[in-house]
């Protein structure tokens, strides 16, 4: 791939199986497939379209009241977590791979020694 969606990106070019979409405010979220997303809403729809009907139903969103918009403490916010990234939502972590961790072994403190176990014999000549 050789970039990360953005919300620019319409379903036709979405590069995964499964669309996201989560709200930092009520944590609500809610996972769709991309094939009923494209039924439903047709393919040159952008992740920026659909993320604004997602927000729709939050109520941290600002409500019109008399042509007025509401101020709230806490705008809403919703947002697609997979935009920007170039890791599939849908990847089983068994397939993810090995991650390398800093230091490593050159990091390690060198153990001491374990005493010595003196074995005695039994019996026998002394």
């Amino acid at each position: 791939m050789s970039e990360p969606p953005g919300p620019h990106t319409t379903l036709e070019f979405y590069p995964w199986i499964v669309v996201r979409f989560a709200c930092r405010a009520c944590r609500a979220f809610r996972d769709k497939r991309l094939a009923l997303l494209v039924e439903e809403f047709g393919a040159p729809t952008t992740i920026e379209y659909l993320l604004g009907i997602f927000i729709a139903n939050c109520p941290h969103r600002p409500r019109k009241r008399n042509g007025r918009a509401a101020l709230r403490d806490m705008p809403c916010g919703g947002y697609c977590p997979d935009l920007g990234t170039t890791r599939p939502p849908d990847l089983p972590p068994a397939m993810s791979g090995l991650t390398l961790i800093a230091g490593g072994k050159d990091d390690m403190l060198p153990a001491e020694a374990a005493p010595a176990e003196r074995r005695r014999r039994v019996g026998g000549e002394e």
